[in-house]
């Protein structure tokens, strides 16, 4: 079973349904394939609705349009209308989609949502829930009233027949379960109880896949995508493990909760557990980065997630939602990531990222280290993960000296600091010293994201050329020692950003002399 490099996730509604302005035609249903076509994602993850309304032509649940004859909303409206038109032309998104997909040689996995939470007779309430209402829902007081409950037989049932009919009637190349849409699977006291029930819910899907797969005369991989923390898969009753020592699994994609991308990010529990069962592990990454020059992941940034992940046992990345139409940032992206091989010694942003949760309250991700407070007679000691095979590149002599940037909020240029890089003292008067005032953090938050460092600040970014011979392959430590601070300056200072920028005698273009210098107040 070929297992993908690169995944790509296209929801079928933010990224495609929303966009068609009805009639649709056959080229406007099939351009979630033909926008990756020829990149190196091998691999599309196609939604199959919102919640559990769908949008193509299914026998077995609630159709968009279905039960509803009135459009308030614009967008769902324009749903339905291509929903509807496709239909007339004996189609539907996720057929032409599929048929598009063999013909260039792009694997399609449709992805089904395991689970919904919409109100019974709610505008993206499924065919089950409609009909039986809290008989088929967890129905907890004040937690997971109308998520669908997995201890009932009928649900999984349900979900089965969903499957079987996609299975059989589209024949992908594969299919995804999205554990993403709720963190409830069974009532509060029974989750440790129903985990085999999950675990045996699984080889149902199993059976359903290899049945489908012996009829049409081949194999049907099966991706479950699902919290990146182990604790959260098993406190919805999900044993990734058992599963897979069951073999009723071959990939898993880890997706990261987190608000913003951390290139060192460590979860090496899901290849760990994927590839002695001959399966695979992925990883989905946030989409955005606390930064003052982006607020998406550059092409750098990814590189380096890349050759973490690479490191760690993970086959590749499962990306989504890039901004859209897409763009030469988002193709060069897509291009480059699924080889993590080729670019080797590519230049390389790995780089730190900020806390998150509530100021104030505990932090949701505690083994992040910045912010750091610097205080007089204090030694902030920070590590930074570097993925590169530095020894063979030193070894054939292709490495430049990489660039250390530490970036200060409120640094008091009249405070006494030293800086360390693995032991090795890093002197002020080499460093590349720069200052703004009135820095914006590039980030753009939504509801519910909360990051526990500034999105403005004055700032100084320290940058200094490391020596070829400093780097380290894995954990490198960079201290800063605050000897003294000036006595007149009270205010507090921190360190809210490190990056190492690893450079290689790769082949760049030369810059014009025509290259403007980026506006800070830009997005």
């Amino acid at each position: 079973m070929n297992k993908p490099r690169l995944i790509y996730y296209n929801d079928a509604h933010h990224f495609h349904g929303k966009r068609i302005e009805p009639p649709a035609s056959i080229h406007m249903l099939q351009w979630p394939l033909d926008e990756v076509a020829g990149t190196g994602a091998d691999c599309l993850v196609l939604g199959l609705g919102y919640g559990d309304v769908f949008f193509h032509n299914s026998k077995v649940g609630r159709v968009i349009g279905q039960k509803k004859d009135v459009w308030e909303n614009y967008i769902d409206w324009r749903i339905m209308r291509m929903a509807e038109e496709s239909f007339k032309k004996d189609t539907d998104q996720l057929r032409e989609v599929i048929e598009r997909g063999k013909q260039l040689g792009v694997s399609v996995f449709p992805s089904l949502k395991l689970q919904d939470n919409s109100n019974q007779y709610g505008e993206r309430c499924g065919s089950l829930k409609w009909d039986r209402g809290k008989e088929v829902c967890i129905d907890e007081e004040g937690r997971a009233e109308w998520y669908y409950d997995f201890a009932n037989e009928t649900v999984r049932q349900y979900k089965l027949d969903l499957l079987r009919e996609v299975l059989f009637d589209y024949r992908p190349d594969g299919i995804e379960l999205d554990f993403m849409f709720g963190s409830d699977y069974f009532k509060k006291a029974d989750v440790e109880k129903n985990t085999p029930v999950m675990t045996r819910f699984m080889a149902q899907v199993r059976e359903l896949a290899n049945e489908a797969g012996e009829r049409q005369g081949r194999e049907i991989p099966i991706m479950a995508r699902v919290p990146l923390k182990r604790e959260e898969c098993l406190a919805m009753g999900l044993d990734v493990e058992a599963v897979f020592q069951e073999g009723s699994l071959d990939f898993v994609v880890g997706q990261d909760g987190n608000v913003v991308i951390d290139t060192g990010i460590q979860a090496k529990w899901l290849p760990d557990a994927a590839n002695p069962a001959g399966g695979a592990a992925y990883y989905r990454p946030p989409r955005r980065v606390y930064d003052d020059r982006v607020g998406v992941p550059s092409i750098e940034m990814f590189r380096a997630l890349g050759k973490t992940l690479e490191w760690q046992g993970y086959s590749g990345q499962y990306n989504g939602y890039f901004l859209w139409p897409f763009a030469e940032r988002e193709y060069q992206i897509l291009r480059e990531l699924g080889y993590p091989e080729v670019y080797n010694r590519y230049t390389k942003r790995y780089m730190l990222s900020p806390r998150e949760g509530v100021l104030g309250e505990p932090t949701t991700t505690p083994e992040r280290q910045l912010p750091v407070e610097l205080e007089e007679g204090q030694t902030a000691s920070i590590k930074i993960w570097v993925a590169d095979d530095v020894d063979g590149a030193r070894a054939d002599g292709e490495m430049r000296k990489p660039v250390l940037t530490v970036r200060y909020s409120y640094y008091c240029i009249e405070d006494e600091i030293e800086t360390r890089f693995n032991g090795r003292v890093l002197s002020a008067e080499d460093a590349e010293i720069n200052d703004e005032r009135g820095l914006e953090i590039k980030t753009i938050l939504r509801g519910g994201m909360d990051l526990q460092a500034p999105l403005g600040m004055s700032a100084h970014w320290f940058r200094y050329k490391l020596e070829i011979s400093d780097v380290k392959r894995g954990e490198n430590l960079l201290e800063i020692e605050t000897k003294k601070q000036a006595p007149k300056a009270d205010f507090a200072r921190s360190v809210n950003g490190v990056e190492i920028l690893m450079r290689y005698k790769d082949y760049v273009r030369p810059e014009g002399f025509d290259v403007e210098r980026v506006n800070p107040m830009s997005g």
